[in-house]
C-alpha cells in the first residue's frame, strides 16, 4: 500500500513523462476536447490581449527585443492569435517580438509548432524548467503571460479537524485511491493563509499552492525587467475562505464536464485544477520586488480594451461567434470567475494600464 501526499499524486497524474495528463493526454478545444480556454471560444481575446501588450511595450521604451513568454500554451492558439494581432496592429512592435513557449509535453510542443509555423517572420523558441534552474535561458526585457497555467500546479490539500489540522493524502491500494487523513508532511503548510486555522469552522478544507509560488520564482529568474501577466480562475481574499469554500476548489475535467471525485479516475486520464490563490501570489512576487499594478476580473479587463466596441463594430459575426465573445466577458460565465493580475518588475514607464482603468478589487491583503 503506497501513501503519498496530494501534491505528489496531482504532480504526478498532470507531468509523468509516461502517463501524465499534460504530457501525453492533453485534449483542448470543443471537439473532442476535455475543456476549453478563452482562446479557442474567440480570436478577440488574443487581439484585446494583444493591446495590453502594446501598451507594456511601450512602458518598457519599446526595447530592441521584446520577449513574450507564454507559460502554458496549451495547443498554441493563444501566443498564434496574439502574434497574429500585433502584427496587423503594429508592424513595428511586431518586428521585434521575440516569442518564448515554456512547455514540458512533446506532444503539445508539436501542436505549437504547427499553429506557429505558418506565421511569416516569427521563430519560435520553446525553454523548460530545466532551462531555468541550469540558468541556460538568458534573462530578458518583455512579458511572462499565463493564461489558465497557475491552476495546474500540485498543491497540497489540508483540513480543519476538532484536534486543529490535518494534511489529506492519498492512498493507493491496488488500483484503488482513496482520500485519508494525516499529520502535516511540512509543518510550515499552515503558514500564511490569510487566516488563523482557529477560526476555520471543521470540515473546512483548503488548497496550500506553494508550488505556484517556486514557479513564479523561477520565471523570475530570466525576466531581468518586464511584466508578468496572469489570467485564470481564481479567488480574492473574500472569496478565498467564504462558506463556499469549504470543501477546496479542486475539481476535475473531462469532456467538458465536472468530475468532483478526481481519486475515481485513472491518474493521468483527466485535468485537475484548482482556483489560483491570487492574494498570496500577490504577497509572493511583492516579497521579490514586483509591485501590483493592477488586479481585476476578466470582465472589467477585456471590456476595457474595447470588447462591447468590437461586438457592435462587427457586423459580419455570426450569432454564435457573438455568443463565444459575450461568454468571455458575461458574470455568470467567465467574466467575474476570472481574474487579471498584472506586476511589474524594474523601472517601467508611466502608462494608464488601460485594462485595469478604473477598476480594481480590493481584495488582495488583510
Amino acid at each position: 500500500m503506497e501513501r503519498m501526499t496530494f501534491r505528489d499524486f496531482m504532480s504526478r497524474s498532470l507531468s509523468d513523462p509516461l502517463h501524465g495528463y499534460y504530457t501525453r493526454n492533453a485534449r483542448i478545444g470543443f471537439d473532442g476536447g476535455d475543456f476549453y480556454t478563452a482562446p479557442e471560444l474567440s480570436p478577440a481575446f488574443a487581439l484585446l490581449l494583444a493591446q495590453q501588450i502594446m501598451e507594456l511595450d511601450e512602458a518598457l521604451n519599446h526595447p530592441h527585443e521584446f520577449y513574450l513568454m507564454e507559460a502554458g500554451p496549451g495547443n498554441g492558439t493563444l501566443m498564434r492569435d496574439i502574434l497574429v494581432s500585433v502584427r496587423m496592429l503594429s508592424p513595428a512592435l511586431f518586428s521585434r517580438i521575440r516569442p518564448l513557449l515554456f512547455e514540458m509535453s512533446p506532444r503539445l510542443r508539436d501542436e505549437q509548432l504547427k499553429k506557429l509555423s505558418g506565421i511569416r517572420g516569427v521563430s519560435p523558441e520553446w525553454v523548460c524548467a530545466g532551462d531555468l534552474d541550469r540558468g541556460s535561458a538568458h534573462p530578458f526585457a518583455g512579458v511572462i503571460l499565463g493564461n489558465e497555467f497557475l491552476d495546474a500546479m500540485p498543491v497540497h490539500r489540508l483540513r480543519k479537524t476538532r484536534e486543529g489540522v490535518c494534511e489529506i493524502y492519498v492512498e493507493k491500494d491496488g488500483n484503488q485511491f482513496r482520500e485519508v487523513e494525516g499529520t502535516l508532511s511540512d509543518s510550515s503548510l499552515i503558514e500564511g493563509i490569510h487566516r488563523p486555522p482557529e477560526e476555520l469552522p471543521v470540515g473546512f478544507e483548503w488548497e496550500v499552492e506553494r508550488e505556484m509560488c517556486e514557479m513564479v520564482s523561477r520565471f523570475d529568474r530570466i525576466l531581468e525587467r518586464g511584466f508578468m501577466l496572469w489570467i485564470d480562475y481564481g479567488d480574492s481574499l473574500f472569496e478565498r475562505f467564504s462558506p463556499r469554500r469549504s470543501r477546496g476548489t479542486l475539481l476535475g475535467y473531462r469532456s467538458h464536464e465536472v468530475v468532483e471525485d478526481v481519486l475515481d479516475c485513472v491518474p493521468g486520464s483527466i485535468d485537475l485544477t484548482v482556483h489560483v490563490d491570487f492574494p498570496l501570489l500577490a504577497r509572493h512576487l511583492s516579497s521579490i520586488g514586483y509591485k501590483v499594478e493592477g488586479f481585476t476580473d476578466q470582465m472589467h479587463f477585456l471590456t476595457n480594451l474595447g470588447m462591447e466596441s468590437l461586438l457592435q463594430e462587427q457586423d459580419g459575426l455570426s450569432e454564435e461567434e457573438k455568443l463565444r465573445m459575450m461568454t468571455l466577458i458575461h458574470p455568470l460565465r467567465m467574466g467575474e470567475a476570472f481574474k487579471v493580475m498584472l506586476l511589474s518588475k524594474g523601472e517601467v514607464g508611466p502608462v494608464s494600464w488601460r485594462g485595469f482603468r478604473g477598476t480594481g478589487l480590493p481584495c488582495l491583503h488583510s
